[in-house]
């Protein structure tokens, strides 16, 4: 055709021009895809800055829903607090056993409180606790008659002889209420312990505070943790008590805070059987001026009380010192790597010190031991100081090592002694560092013996000898005379006839007044000992007055 004809001519007489159009349709075709791409990307970002709005959106919404919800649950918490709060104070056991539960499961859902931090949830969780041990605290008056209330049946000559009624009465009050206190007990037992040996448990980091408290049910609380204060102090137990194979943490960190952690039990009185044993102590801890009674009777059964502090280790101070044992006292077997006080104590039956081991001082001055002592097969890396002591039946330092000074002066023992080998077959003690003293000459206080039957042979080759007089006792010590023997066997006496009468009575005055008679009894006897072993010194000058 003419067109098909004329386009042929035009692109055999001008190709380049066919070659140059070309490219501007390539080109205006790659302008046009850059433009879509470009709008592309623009709609593309747009889309997803719409989205990342919309998620901000969407993360807002979801926090203030949390928040609200947070704030309903907050609302609702406090609301059932109070209420159970209010429980704890009402006449019926059981809606006092209710607030109970119902504090105890706040606690744990405060725990559980993801929308706080740790240290906050343990602050709302702490007011609980609080609570708790407030009501632990808190006197039942029903207590005060824990023996009686105890037994099947009214006694003839106790509070209830003329009123029987009043007694079975009285008697399912006071089941109830150690009931609600021992469910407390077992709550917070459960969640200090972690099913791993000696690892914290849910409530681990919170304070606990019972000081005060008459506990007149068993308390259990064996393999507890605890990283915060605990206090038992001014404690009393009319059952037996089981704290053994726990942790008491020296500090714990929570954040920006750390927390020194202590455990107290001064001032306590136990009845029947104590146990601490197996336990690790790594603050210091204070068990001064505590008694622990010799067993209780009920009905036709006596149960021999038994204070065991066994094999436990305590790395800071500890104190054992102003208590009385009026049962065993056992030690034996436990660590302490810094100091230990045992002085001004009364051990009234057996006392257990051996195969222990002191790192540093270990006091155990001015103190009577009416049963044996055992101090056998211990190693003594610090001062010893057994000074000042009236030891009353047979005493065991054999099989011992002592590697700083150890003082004996002051001291009355009544019975066997041993040093060197015993009845039991244990080794000699060794003194590696200097002689023991028996003789202080600054106080010129000395050591008085009872019996010739003493055993003081020590091994020499590891260390130093106890050097004797031509009596076989140590230089500067004598033997107890006639009269001194005869005071101390009716002074005995008398502090046994004033104890058992003690444990008789039931009348509170006379009870108080028993053991003022008891404390003056024990104080005329440390003043009759420090007279006994002192040396009277004639004047070297004159003028000078006697020592």
């Amino acid at each position: 055709s003419p067109e098909v004809y004329h386009m042929a001519r035009f692109e055999k007489a001008f190709p380049w021009l066919l070659v140059g159009g070309a490219a501007l349709v390539l080109l205006e075709t790659y302008r046009k895809n850059t433009n879509d791409r470009a709008k592309a990307n623009a709609d593309i970002k747009a889309a997803l800055k719409n989205q990342e709005h919309q998620a901000e959106v969407l993360k807002e919404q979801i926090r203030q829903f949390d928040e609200n919800a947070f704030q309903k649950r907050k609302a609702e918490r406090r609301e059932r607090y109070t209420k159970a709060v209010e429980q704890l104070g009402s006449k019926e056991a059981p809606v006092r056993l209710g607030g109970v539960y119902t504090l105890v499961g706040l606690v744990d859902e405060w725990l559980e409180e993801k929308n706080l931090e740790y240290s906050e949830r343990l602050k709302e969780g702490q007011v609980i606790i609080n609570n708790l041990c407030a009501y632990i605290r808190f006197p039942f008056t029903l207590a005060s008659y824990y023996d009686e209330l105890s037994e099947d049946k009214p006694s003839s000559e106790g509070f209830y002889k003329d009123n029987q009624q009043k007694f079975y009465t009285d008697k399912a009050d006071f089941k109830a209420e150690a009931d609600i206190r021992l469910s407390i007990i077992k709550e917070i037992h459960s969640r200090l312990q972690n099913p791993e040996i000696n690892t914290p448990g849910t409530w681990s980091d919170f304070e606990y505070d019972f000081s005060g408290s008459i506990f007149f049910y068993p308390v259990d609380l064996t393999n507890s943790y605890y990283t915060k204060p605990v206090n038992f102090s001014g404690s009393t137990y009319q059952d037996e008590v089981r704290f053994d194979g726990s942790v008491y943490k020296d500090e714990a960190d929570f954040g920006s805070s750390i927390y020194k952690s202590w455990a107290t039990f001064d001032g306590s009185t136990y009845t029947g059987w104590v146990g601490f044993n197996c336990s690790t102590y790594q603050s210091w801890a204070d068990f001064s001026a505590s008694t622990y009674q010799d067993g209780a009777t009920f009905m036709s059964s006596t149960y021999q009380s038994w204070a065991d502090f066994s094999n436990s280790t305590c790395q800071s101070e500890v104190y054992f010192s102003d208590s009385t044992y009026k049962g065993k006292a056992d030690f034996c077997g436990s660590t302490y790597q810094n100091e230990v006080y045992f002085s001004y104590s009364t051990y009234q039956s057996e006392a257990d010190f051996s195969d222990s081991i002191y790192q540093d001082k270990a006091d155990f001055s001015d103190s009577t031991y009416r049963g044996w002592a055992d101090f056998r097969n211990s190693a003594y890396q610090g001062r010893a100081g057994f000074t000042d002591s009236i030891y009353q039946n047979e005493v065991y330092f054999s099989g011992s090592t002592y590697e700083d000074k150890a003082d004996f002066s002051g001291s009355i023992f009544c019975g066997d002694v041993y040093y060197g080998k015993d009845r039991y077959n244990s080794n000699f003690s060794r003194f590696t560092e200097c002689t023991p003293q028996f003789y202080n000459e600054n106080s010129h206080q000395n050591t008085l013996f009872g019996s010739p039957n003493n055993n003081f042979i020590v091994d020499t080759d590891k260390g130093y000898p106890i050097n004797l007089n031509s009596e076989g006792l140590p230089l500067g010590c004598d033997f107890l005379t006639t009269e001194q023997k005869e005071y101390l066997a009716d002074k005995f006496q008398e502090i046994d006839e004033t104890k058992n009468k003690f444990l008789e009575v039931k009348d509170p005055k006379e009870k108080a007044e028993l053991s003022k008679n008891l404390q003056a009894l024990t104080e005329e006897l440390y003043e009759w000992r420090e007279e006994a072993t002192t040396v009277k010194m004639e004047s070297t000058a004159p003028g000078e007055e006697d020592n």
